[in-house]
């Protein structure tokens, strides 16, 4: 099926899917979509394009459910976050760039480093599951976003 890129870029907005987070990831991702954030809001004001804004928002949008997370039962291991699909290529951005960082790992406590190694094989798992040209396609989108005519094969 033939999807305009419109119409991927709608459907990575409307469409949910949930990811599993341990507890004691919550704030060390909250920390990193903050500073993600921070480093987005600064290109924001040097380059006015749709690609950042969009990026800023679901970024936004992510500290707001991480945030009502922490919120959840001390007891919980675990806490699920449901999450838009362009909200969670953001988180997967932020994750893999993050854990590939050696000097972030070595900052981390073992307990931490070992459950961020876990929930980042968990987000790169989610994310092969995705279909890999509609994902090229949605950022194509957002990057290019005056050429909306295009059709994806």
């Amino acid at each position: 099926m033939l999807l305009k890129p419109e119409e991927i870029y709608s459907k990575f907005n409307d469409e949910n899917i949930q990811v599993i987070i341990p507890k004691k990831l919550l704030f060390t991702l909250l920390q990193q979509v903050d500073r993600l954030r921070e480093v987005l809001g600064n290109e924001e004001e040097v380059v006015n394009n749709f690609a950042i804004y969009e990026y800023i928002s679901n970024a936004e949008m992510l500290m707001a459910k991480l945030y009502i997370l922490i919120a959840e039962p001390y007891c919980r291991k675990e806490v699920i976050l449901e999450t838009s699909i362009a909200e969670f290529l953001v988180l997967r951005d932020l994750v893999f760039c993050n854990y590939l960082l050696p000097h972030l790992r070595e900052k981390m406590r073992p307990s931490i480093c070992k459950a961020y190694k876990d929930f980042y094989d968990e987000i790169e798992d989610i994310f092969k599951m995705l279909e890999q040209d509609e994902v090229k396609a949605y950022w194509d989108y957002i990057k290019n976003y005056k050429n909306k005519d295009n059709i994806i094969h």
